[in-house]
């Protein structure tokens, strides 16, 4: 009998803040790190399955971003192939299933792994998506100043540490930036209101890359040339209606950009 709900990617960066806020759901998570269970490997994501018969799935585990090369990685295309497998499975037993994408997951002219496989996998998925079968968790642009992610958040703190100027290319590019508790709360959220098909998670509102290292307390500056660079994956904002209307609101982005 399916009981339960499969967390994967439990020790990353997502993971770990949804294990935590998974106490409001009332059920019995069954978190899957790497050193768990190696979902790469053929056969493992169904193996997992079949053992576990869960009543959710989770999905969260990906190339993490805390690496230098997560974008560039070989890992990307197996993750697609490793994730098609872990969808077939849960739906052969029954479990619904919760995905997680990416701001630029509608991307069509990916030039990197990373997108490219993400918007493959939105792309092969898209039916169940579509008919609101499977849920798709959309982050927008996630951040975790104690974690020092992303790498722009790690440069920042060891640039002030230093005592040093962050040099930025692009202070004034425009995303909208979302703290990965709130990440958390909102797949949670989504998981015990069975909010399927596409779920954008973001804090609503555009802030520029100046702000985000302002509120680290970082000294920044940037030349004319730099100021010039045209920008990428830009002005878009999450539409987080659905979100709202269970309850969620982004509290602990507003208060790292409201209070520092």
């Amino acid at each position: 009998m399916a009981a339960g709900t499969l967390i994967t990617g439990a020790s990353g960066l997502i993971g770990t803040w949804v294990l935590h806020h998974w106490s409001d759901t009332g059920t019995t998570p069954m978190p899957v790190r790497h050193a768990d269970v190696d979902l790469l490997a053929p056969g493992a994501a169904a193996d997992l399955v079949a053992r576990t018969t869960p009543a959710q799935v989770v999905h969260l585990a990906w190339s993490a971003s805390g690496n230098a090369d997560y974008r560039t990685s070989d890992d990307n295309d197996r993750w697609l192939t490793a994730t098609l497998e872990l969808v077939e499975a849960a739906r052969s037993v029954g479990s619904a299933v919760w995905l997680t994408g990416t701001a630029v997951d509608d991307a069509t002219d990916a030039t990197d792994a990373y997108t490219r496989s993400k918007a493959g996998l939105k792309a092969r998925l898209a039916p169940l998506i579509e008919a609101s079968v499977v849920g798709w968790l959309r982050p927008y642009y996630v951040f975790d100043e104690a974690r020092r992610r992303p790498a722009l958040v790690d440069l920042a703190v060891t640039t002030r540490e230093r005592g040093e100027t962050l040099h930025l290319r692009s202070p004034h590019q425009h995303h909208d930036f979302v703290h990965a508790s709130d990440v958390g709360r909102a797949i949670v959220a989504s998981v015990t209101h069975g909010l399927t098909g596409e779920v954008p998670i973001g804090s609503g509102r555009l802030r520029s890359v100046a702000d985000l290292v302002t509120r680290l307390d970082t000294p920044w500056s940037a030349d004319q040339a730099e100021l010039d660079t045209p920008p990428t994956h830009s002005g878009d904002v999450a539409d987080t209606t659905r979100l709202a209307a269970v309850g969620w609101e982004p509290t602990r982005t507003e208060e790292f950009f409201t209070h520092g």
